[in-house]
């Protein structure tokens, strides 16, 4: 079934692209199912194939093949089920650990304790309890009040044995009080104070514990002094002149254009400094890397210190109740059985967005829309599935077997999700599996349309990896997940890319990093950037990935990487006043070779040395770690040259850029190796 593409030449590079946002992994059954498919098709069928002209109808014909139902059978829920005996053997290594005082190894055990720990009795609840009551232990230990108060509530909930309920409020007093709270930590106490009374300790033992309790109250402030410890909040900054009217989550900065070369795309409303935020905007649906579940939230990919398991299955974590309960009362309480299906099958995590874009939503509401998106109409909402539905697909261009390959990935996903019972037609035997109605095509089309349109439209997500927090040259991000934003997908590609991009959470900021004229296009960068790729390579890669030939002003100039980028000085050394070539006439004179007149080597200089400073100064800041001023002084250098030196690809200006781009992305979630956890011991009455 080999063919010529839609752009009339043979392109393996391109066909290796694309099968890859369908299956990344070598290992995986999807592939092989594809492969027993392909050799059974006949090529009068795969002829009959090409001639369907919508998603639709392939999903139909697709559907009638006798090769799929041959290979592709129906699928059932799969859960790695919980174990209260697993769980209460991880928490015994946990208790060992603790007593070492080796607090990490210990946190680790009590995490997947608490992992294993069934939800479904009250008996087995118990085991949860425990796991949950141990881990508050060494996360006092680990300097992690706010945790360990979460999950001494939690136990609390979960039938922890009323005999011993004392210790836990005297725990969480303790914590109340490190954290300033003492009000909170007054009640505390007195509730393990009455929980005494509840205790089947000795005599001599429950005189002990009362005086310990009642000398801890007794310490207490008169008034609350709460910690200034700084914790993470995922509140967006502001847009620059405010919210746009008509373009959800976008600055009023910004216009909307389109045409028949660049499609649509941004151009600044007004002019745009350095270092202002333009777009901030998040996902309408975003999935986690399968290699990050056990370090990640699932749901707002945040790094995991005390994660939450799902209450039925325990492949994914969350770091708090809230995400939780919100993931399990939308897309994973259809995902939770299909998890392990999709990750055996090696499928791209492009092929989960394509999934999850249904399972976060509600069935009946893509039926009721069915009309009105295939009448073409747009809403412009962020929240509306309509931003997704109408993204580019650029289905004209795509060849017979890239359809028959998304098809069938698309098959096996409408396979999942009946498994989910996201559908509401679980079939008991597997002839009625057989049977499809015309709203699960329309259902699985719709999943073939989101395989195409996220190849190109999908953004990864990162997280700011600081190896040490007092060396800001230290960092890199790091991929952990992809998501869909309708807003963001409308910013072309530029090797040169005027904003940079960090992520708060799974929401993403866009900024400028450059200065920006009123009316030049707004454009991002895809992935390959002039200053570390040749002109050759980044062609090949943009044309292999997303099927455009970029004309950027760095490929249309073939601007040179850093090593061969002119510096600033040779730059600005120039006549003042008509900014012609120099030539030295003597120590104190040098003479335009365009205007001929003479000027004083001092007055040619003296900008040159005082942006120079500028520039070193930013950078100096940076290493410093003073992020604001950084930020400040390098947008301000920024601004300055590109006032002098117009569209040129001068060394110092684009490390000033990359610089500056640093920076902002200290603003989004960060995660800094060296003090993510403190494990130095606190002092407190703390027997696990």
């Amino acid at each position: 079934m080999d063919e010529i593409d839609g752009l009339g030449q043979l392109t393996d590079f391109r066909r290796l692209c694309s099968d890859l946002t369908l299956q990344t992994k070598k290992e995986g059954f999807f592939k092989d199912y594809l492969a027993s498919i392909v050799d059974q098709v006949s090529e009068e069928e795969f002829q009959e194939f090409s001639k369907q002209q919508t998603d639709y109808d392939r999903i139909r014909y697709c559907w009638t093949l006798p090769a799929l139902h041959k290979t592709m059978k129906s699928f059932r829920p799969s859960y790695r089920g919980k174990s209260a005996d697993e769980s209460a053997k991880r928490r015994e290594q946990g208790n060992e650990a603790f007593r070492e005082k080796d607090y990490r190894k210990a946190l680790v055990m009590y995490n997947q304790s608490i992992a294993y720990a069934p939800y479904s009795s009250l008996l087995e609840k118990t085991t949860l309890a425990l796991a949950l009551a141990n881990r508050s232990a060494v996360l006092v230990h680990l300097k992690e009040y706010q945790l360990a108060v979460r999950d001494i509530q939690l136990s609390l909930q979960s039938n922890y044995p009323e005999k011993q309920r004392y210790k836990l409020y005297d725990r969480m007093g303790f914590c109340h009080q490190q954290m300033g709270e003492t009000a909170k930590a007054r009640v505390a106490y007195t509730v393990a104070l009455d929980c005494l009374a509840e205790s089947d300790l000795e005599l001599h033992a429950l005189e002990n514990w009362r005086q310990t309790i009642e000398k801890s109250r007794s310490k207490l402030p008169s008034s609350s002094n709460p910690s200034n410890k700084a914790t993470m909040t995922n509140e967006l900054p502001e847009l620059l002149g405010g919210a746009h009217p008509t373009i959800a989550n976008a600055s009023r900065n910004l216009s909307l254009k389109m045409d028949d070369n660049c499609g649509r795309y941004y151009v600044a409303a007004d002019d745009i400094k350095p270092g202002q935020t333009l777009v901030c905007e998040k996902p309408y649906a975003a999935c986690l890397l399968p290699g990050k579940f056990t370090s990640h939230c699932h749901h707002c990919f945040v790094r995991l210190i005390a994660p939450l398991g799902c209450m039925t299955c325990r492949g994914v974590f969350y770091c708090s109740v809230e995400c939780r309960d919100e993931a399990g009362s939308t897309y994973h309480q259809y995902e939770c059985g299909i998890v392990d299906i999709l990750t055996a099958s090696g499928s791209s995590i492009l092929s989960w967005i394509a999934l999850r874009i249904l399972t976060k939503g509600k069935l009946e509401d893509f039926l009721a829309a069915r009309q009105q998106l295939e009448k073409g109409r747009l809403v412009q909402q962020a929240d509306n599935y309509s931003c997704i539905y109408h993204l580019a697909t650029l289905s004209h261009l795509r060849s017979d077997k890239d359809f028959f390959d998304r098809t069938f990935m698309a098959l096996f996903l409408f396979q999942c999700l009946r498994a989910s019972g996201f559908l509401q037609t679980r079939h008991r035997y597997e002839e009625d599996a057989l049977n499809i109605t015309d709203d699960e095509i329309y259902i699985a089309s719709l999943l073939l349309r989101h395989l195409q349109l996220l190849q190109f439209n999908a953004h990864e997500i990162h997280e700011f990896v600081q190896l040490n927090e007092k060396n800001m040259r230290s960092t890199k991000t790091v991929y952990i997940g992809v998501g869909i934003y309708p807003t963001v997908a409308f910013f072309n590609h530029s090797c040169r890319p005027d904003v940079a991009r960090y992520f708060l959470g799974t929401a993403m900021v866009i900024t400028s990093s450059r200065s920006i004229r009123r009316g030049q296009m707004v454009a991002e960068n895809y992935g390959p950037i002039f200053t570390h790729k040749h002109l050759a390579d980044r062609q090949q890669s943009l044309l292999g990935r997303y099927w455009f030939q970029c004309k950027c002003p760095a490929c249309e100039n073939d601007w040179p990487v850093y090593d061969g980028m002119p510096d600033m000085e040779s730059v600005l050394i120039c006549c003042p006043l008509c900014r012609g070539p120099v030539q030295s006439v003597n120590s104190s004179y040098a003479r335009c070779t365009k205007c001929k007149k003479q000027s004083l080597w001092e007055a040619i200089r003296r900008p040159v040395d005082e942006i120079s400073s500028l520039y070193q100064t930013g950078m100096r800041i940076m290493d410093s770690g003073q992020v604001d001023k950084a930020v400040q002084v390098l947008s301000l250098y920024i601004e300055m040259m590109e006032t002098l030196v117009d569209d040129l690809p001068i060394r110092e200006l684009f490390l000033a850029q990359e610089a500056l781009r640093l920076c902002l992305g200290t603003y989004g979630t960060k995660y800094v190796a060296t003090s993510h956890l403190s494990f130095k011991a606190a002092g407190a009455n703390l027997n696990v």
